[in-house]
Formats: structure tokens, sequence, C-alpha cells
């Protein structure tokens, strides 16, 4: 697989992109999550071929390319401090960190508040990934207790039994199924509504049965989830507030 970067210049534009050729037999273009433009070609394709492909879509490129730098811009870069505001199951709660002389670190929830637990003294950077690590582990302990149980209970209603379950960290995928028949979930979704969990888990767990985004996969999904366009609208719309 080769990998370069280029750019083309269009109507006073400049689009960058990187240029993959691989053993593929047409050419894909792929606005990443960080803006990044991506175009995989066959190995043999010449440049100008591709760039003539790459102007045809220039208007489509630009308008996407915007749209994630817009996305991105409006991410919460977090302190973990006071008075922040966190997603649980979709509801915004507010943070409130407690000091207290025991090493034991804990998470709480009281009405519409988080509450962190950590040991007195610790300051500045120490202290955010200290808090950010304790939140963490809280998330993926409630999502991994949310996310078994409905993959048990969309497995059956499915027929269907997946190898493993997974949590992830995954940066570009809410979910995805394996050849080996193992399902992984971002843990992430923990911050997400619960029909948006649950479109994901019926998502993966009907590539089970079919292994691609044809019209009959959709269809197996909008058997189990009449309303699964509405969700996958919010997580391509609502999917970058989904950040610790």
């Amino acid at each position: 697989m080769e990998t370069d970067k280029y750019f083309i210049v269009h109507k006073d534009n400049k689009i960058f992109y990187t240029l993959v050729k691989s053993r593929r037999k047409t050419i894909g273009i792929r606005i990443e999550k960080n803006g990044e433009v991506r175009v995989s070609a066959p190995i043999k394709l010449g440049r100008k071929h591709i760039e003539d492909v790459i102007r045809e879509k220039a208007g489509w490129i630009i308008k996407k390319v915007d749209e994630v730098k817009k996305k991105n811009s409006n991410i919460v870069q977090r302190e973990y401090v006071n008075g922040e505001k966190l997603l649980y199951l979709g509801k915004e709660y507010t943070l409130e960190v407690v000091e207290r002389s025991s090493n034991r670190a804990e998470v709480s929830m009281q009405d519409d508040k988080i509450i962190v637990y950590i040991t007195h003294g610790l300051l500045g950077e120490q202290r955010k990934q200290t808090i950010k690590k304790i939140l963490e582990k809280w998330y993926r302990k409630r999502f991994s207790e949310i996310v078994n149980e409905k993959t048990e209970q969309y497995s059956v209603k499915l027929n269907v039994t997946p190898r493993k379950v997974f949590i992830k960290d995954q940066k570009t995928r809410w979910g995805s199924c394996s050849v080996k028949g193992n399902v992984n979930f971002n843990w992430r979704l923990v911050m997400a509504p619960v029909e948006i969990i649950d479109y994901v888990v019926i998502h993966e767990l009907c590539h089970l049965k079919v292994m691609n985004h044809s019209k009959t996969f959709w269809a197996l999904v909008e058997s189990m989830l009449p309303s699964f366009k509405d969700n996958r609208r919010w997580l391509k719309n609502s999917g970058h507030r989904l950040v610790l």
C-alpha cells in the first residue's frame, strides 16, 4: 500500500489530500473526522485521472471539510472542574469534584450531579488526568453493564450468538463486527441516549447475519428498529459531543 500527500487548486481553494494506492478497483474519497481528505485509488491509476475525479467532487469535498471543521470547533475542551457539564445516557449532569484524605477514588450520582472523589492535594495536570481517568473507568463500567444486557436482549430477538463482546476506545467507529463473530462497541456511547445505544447494538448484531450494508441488511435493521434512520442521523450530527 502506497501513501502520499498532494493538493489541487479549485476556484482559489487548495484541496489537500492523502492518496492511498492499493489493489482496489475504484476511486474512493473519504473525509476523516479530523477534516483530512483521504483518496483511495488503484495502484496503476495515474495522478491526472485521480485529480480529475477530485475536481469533479471538489464542491462536495469543500462542503464536507467545512462541516467537519465546524463540528470540531464545537468540541468541548475539558478542565475537569466543578460546574462542567457531562453527558450520561443523553442527559446533562454537573461535575462536582470532592477532595478527601482517602486514597480511594470513586464516582457517585446524586440528582443532577456526577460527583468524583479524589485524593486531597492533587494539582494542575495531575489533578485533571486523575479526574479524567476516574470518570473514564466509571463510564466504561456502566457501559459494559448496559451494552452486555442489550446485546443479550437483541441477540435472542435476532437469533444470533456473538462470539465475544468487547468494549473499546475506537476513534472513528461506534461499533464493529468481525468475520469471527466478535462485536465491538465504543464506550463513549454511554453518553448517548439509550435509543442510540440500541441502534448501534442492533446494527452490529445484524452484521452477524448480513456482513455488508446492502438493502437486505438495512431491512433487517429496520425490522428491529423502525426509527433507525433518526438514530443514525443523531450520531452523525451529535456524535462529536460524546467526548470526555
